[in-house]
């Protein structure tokens, strides 16, 4: 058992589909945490009306043990092979269409690739 890259398209905020190789994880978030306090996506601002996608391209399992601390940190995004953008939505497909790709949130299994996500801005009252 063992994790592949894969490549992906992806079009963002409707714009033109583009090609994204070797794609280890393609993180999407609205909020900076996940994972038991991994700051993977550290500029997701919840009240931006925005997600913040973090994509991790041609890591290797030691990429991993060596980078796991700035994962933690979410000082990641300098790192070789990690690209982050601000979007209102996402829509993903894997090239190869096996539709083996699968899609979590928070944990749950969500179903498969191909998938689109779209923010609701202000769709949520939020008392702090």
């Amino acid at each position: 058992m063992g994790h592949r890259n894969q490549d992906l398209r992806i079009k963002v905020n409707e714009g033109e589909w583009e090609i994204c190789s070797q794609v280890t994880a393609l993180c999407i978030g609205n909020a900076k945490y996940f994972g038991g306090g991994m700051k993977i996506t550290p500029n997701a601002d919840p009240s931006s009306g925005d997600f913040e996608v973090v994509i991790l391209q041609d890591f290797r399992w030691y990429d991993f043990i060596l980078k796991l601390h700035k994962l933690y940190q979410g000082t990641h995004l300098s790192v070789k092979n990690v690209a982050t953008k601000s979007v209102h939505s996402i829509e993903v497909e894997e090239i190869n269409g096996s539709g083996s790709i699968y899609v979590q949130s928070d944990g749950e299994h969500l179903g498969f690739l191909p998938r689109k996500f779209c923010i609701l801005p202000s769709a949520i009252e939020m008392i702090c």
